[in-house]
């Protein structure tokens, strides 16, 4: 046995091997040809169709999520409205802080205000701010500014 080919029947003679006949040479690496154009075909077909799967899941996704965003949105405009503190929005409020803080509103308005501002620390703070600025007092600024900022270390106290 030959140590560099490792087959067990060896050719005693170049009589066993024949020559191949005419073109069948170049008929075999034809149809290798063909075989590995078809294989690349195949793998582009297969690359092309998870492409196309993926981009059709995604655009679905999209879809949905921009669908639910717009039904979301379509319940919300029908839904009926949160209870705001005291019956008045932040708006309202805030319309109507000059005459608040002047004390020239109704005791009803007036009433609504105080209930708002109770549950409302950002009107609050504005209420706060045109009191201070009314008066021009040193020390309603200070206080102002004091209760802004018990209130933010209050927040951060929350968040942590």
């Amino acid at each position: 046995m030959n140590k560099n080919n490792p087959i067990e029947h060896q050719p005693e003679s170049e009589a066993e091997w024949s020559t191949c006949p005419a073109g069948s040479l170049c008929r075999f690496v034809s149809v290798m040809k063909k075989r590995k154009q078809i294989s690349h075909l195949i793998t582009g077909a297969e690359i092309l169709t998870a492409c196309l799967a993926v981009g059709f899941i995604g655009f679905l996704g999209i879809n949905q999520l921009s669908g639910s965003a717009n039904l979301s949105n379509q319940q919300a405009e029908h839904a009926p409205k949160k209870p705001c503190p005291g019956g008045l929005y932040c708006k309202d409020v805030l319309a109507h802080a000059k005459e608040y803080v002047a004390h020239t509103l109704d005791q009803n308005l007036t009433q609504k205000v105080d209930a708002h501002l109770a549950d409302c620390p950002h009107c609050q703070k504005k209420i706060d701010q045109l009191k201070a600025n009314a008066h021009n007092n040193a020390g309603d600024q200070k206080a102002a500014l004091q209760k802004q900022a018990a209130w933010e270390a209050y927040l951060l106290a929350l968040n942590q």
